[in-house]
């Protein structure tokens, strides 16, 4: 059973942000983890979010096991996400 991806408003406006390339890879990965998110994404150190990495770009993840929902929190190059 395949799970269902949510974007957020702020990873929607980030996403926008990044040239198209890079977005449409991003994208597509996101869509690729729907069977087993498990397999690409790592737990986040002291955090219930998860990160899965699209090149030099990472998107913060919140899976929620009980509903079979990928909610996408925020997409942003991997030297700028990490300190917010």
């Amino acid at each position: 059973m395949a799970w269902e991806v949510i974007w957020s408003e702020k990873s929607v406006t980030q996403l926008e942000k990044i040239d198209k390339k890079n977005a449409k890879k991003i994208y597509d990965s996101v869509l690729d983890c729907i069977e087993d998110p498990f397999k690409a994404v790592i737990r986040l150190t002291n955090s219930h979010f998860f990160r899965l990495r699209v090149g030099d770009y990472r998107v913060i993840l919140d899976l929620q096991q009980s509903k079979m929902i990928i909610f996408v929190v925020e997409t942003d190059h991997r030297g700028k996400i990490y300190k917010k």
